[in-house]
């Protein structure tokens, strides 16, 4: 039987997103300010025209402040996609579950000696996971992030017997 499981997790606004996005606005209001100055002062009524400009920018720029990740596990693989402005999709990586070494929550206990860490977080750390996996291109990989019970459950099935008797046995 095919194991599929798919999940949206909506990465939360920081205080640098919303430092982003205020110097955006005040940048678009100067420019768009400019031009219609530029346009009055000197009679050049294109200059309205160009005031649009900016504003489609800071809004295709707004729009990539918000990020998404979707993890999706098929059988034995868990893919991580981040989402970003609801318009791009880029692969951040996919594990194979049978080479998992460990999974519990975030923090562990005692920390990893993983080569290489990919964080695909809500930034909300009472929810979050980690997943210690051998990858064939980037060693042993340490992946933060923030799935729901039905994802830990397919994510689970997919584990090797004896990390999944290891977690029996903790009760995780």
């Amino acid at each position: 039987m095919d194991n599929i499981c798919e999940q949206l997790v909506e990465r939360r606004r920081t205080g640098g997103d919303n430092a982003k996005t205020a110097l955006i606005c005040a940048g678009l209001a100067l420019a768009a300010a400019a031009c219609v100055i530029c346009a009055v002062y000197f009679g050049i009524m294109l200059l309205i025209a160009a005031a649009i400009i900016p504003i489609a920018a800071a809004v295709w720029v707004l729009m990539g402040v918000n990020v998404e990740y979707e993890y999706t596990v098929t059988n034995n693989e868990l893919d991580i996609d981040k989402i970003i402005g609801r318009r791009t999709r880029k692969p951040m990586i996919t594990v194979d579950l049978s080479a998992a070494e460990d999974f519990g929550t975030y923090p562990p206990k005692e920390e990893s000696d993983a080569e290489t860490t990919v964080q695909a977080t809500s930034g909300l750390e009472r929810d979050a996971h980690y997943l210690i996996v051998k990858h064939r291109d980037y060693g042993k990989v340490k992946v933060i992030f923030n799935p729901n019970e039905k994802l830990r459950e397919a994510i689970a099935r997919e584990f090797p017997k004896p990390l999944r008797a290891r977690l029996q046995q903790y009760g995780k």
